[in-house]
């Protein structure tokens, strides 16, 4: 049965949640778009997957997001009860540290399973559709998407100059087409009637494939400028990086990665676990790290709660690489992580229980 100290709990935390996540997805929200901007004002991405790639950006950051707001919702909601004296008349009432346990039971039962949801299921799902809507333009390759007819386009930090007199409606062919690129202090200009790009199924390297035109390759100042013709030419303008293969790795459902023998997709699929049961965790801890004096600021807490978040980010990044290296035995994985947090939470619930309390009370009895 659900008591009115339950609602009330229940309600605070999550106006809290909900107004922290509200700034952290306005903030993450911002710098994506400001990131996907400069792709595609590069060209490495169309115009027309901005706000699409933005939205699943989004879809997958609130997995990781949820458990530090709800952690520190906790530590705002119970830590304004604490300066308030509410506790304290809560206490007077009969209403203990371990009752509040059970309030904050009811609060974050739902969010475990919003978790669960979004860090088991949509963030893979999220991730695989941005690779198909990547995959969709390779016809274009991403490299080259958003090139401008008519003007001299420049990438690669200016290795790389393209010009095309005009393209199709869908912007998957080029006429017309010059380019210079520059490679360990050679020059090669290049033209041709026309052009498409993609990418190779085999390495994933994406290529510009030119059609019927004349390469002169040389050094600048020197007479020895080589000059071939040809029927097609295929340039390489990006080689496929290793943080595709963990964009593809992460895109992987849950039945793919427990069925693999890699090292890498058990570390992938217990890092999705993990943000489950780090939420728990620090719902563990988030009612101690609350308690406060009456009238008491909330800094000294939020810093504490802060460091002591950072730490686990840290430690959880370095047993994951640990895991892969073989430092630690596949068995133990990123898992001892979050039983040193829990066990951190216990000791800290220590005066919250009527054992420790009668033990301190006859320990006192006894020094008398």
């Amino acid at each position: 049965m659900i008591r009115i100290i339950d609602r009330y709990l229940l309600k605070e935390v999550l106006k809290a949640l909900l107004a922290i996540l509200l700034v952290l997805m306005l903030i993450l929200m911002s710098n994506s778009f400001i990131k996907l901007l400069k792709e595609v004002a590069s060209g490495e991405l169309s115009t027309h997957l901005l706000f699409q790639l933005l939205g699943l950006q989004m879809s997958g950051y609130l997995a990781r997001l949820v458990p530090p707001a709800f952690f520190f919702a906790v530590l705002y909601a119970v830590g304004r009860m604490y300066r308030d004296s509410e506790i304290v008349a809560l206490e007077s009432c009969g209403v203990g540290g371990m009752q509040l346990y059970r309030s904050l039971f009811f609060a974050v039962l739902p969010v475990v399973f919003l978790t669960a949801l979004l860090s088991m299921f949509v963030q893979p799902w999220a991730n695989r559709v941005s690779a198909e809507l990547i995959a969709s333009q390779q016809g274009q390759a991403s490299e080259l998407a958003g090139i401008s007819a008519g003007n001299f386009n420049e990438y690669s930090k200016g290795e790389l100059v393209l010009y095309a007199q005009s393209m199709s409606e869908n912007e998957r062919r080029m006429s017309h087409i010059f380019i210079q690129q520059r490679r360990q202090g050679t020059i090669s200009l290049i033209s041709a009637e026309s052009g498409f790009q993609k990418i190779d199924e085999t390495t994933g390297d994406r290529y510009l494939v030119l059609n019927n035109g004349y390469r002169y390759e040389g050094s600048p100042g020197q007479s020895d400028y080589r000059v071939s013709e040809f029927q097609q030419y295929a340039l390489r303008i990006q080689e496929r990086g290793k943080g595709e293969i963990e964009q593809k790795r992460k895109a992987l459902s849950n039945r793919v990665l427990l069925a693999s023998g890699s090292i890498e997709d058990h570390a992938e699929f217990q890092m999705r676990l993990s943000q489950i049961f780090g939420l728990l965790v620090f719902a563990l801890l988030s009612l101690p790290l609350s308690r406060s004096m009456p009238r008491q600021g909330p800094f000294g807490r939020l810093v504490l709660a802060f460091v002591l978040y950072t730490l686990y980010l840290s430690l959880q990044g370095a047993a994951e690489r640990w895991m892969i290296e073989g430092v630690t035995p596949d068995w133990m994985g990123i898992w001892w992580v979050h039983v040193t947090l829990a066990a951190v939470g216990l000791f800290l619930l220590l005066p919250d229980t009527g054992w420790y309390r009668g033990w301190r009370r006859r320990l006192s009895g006894g020094m008398a």
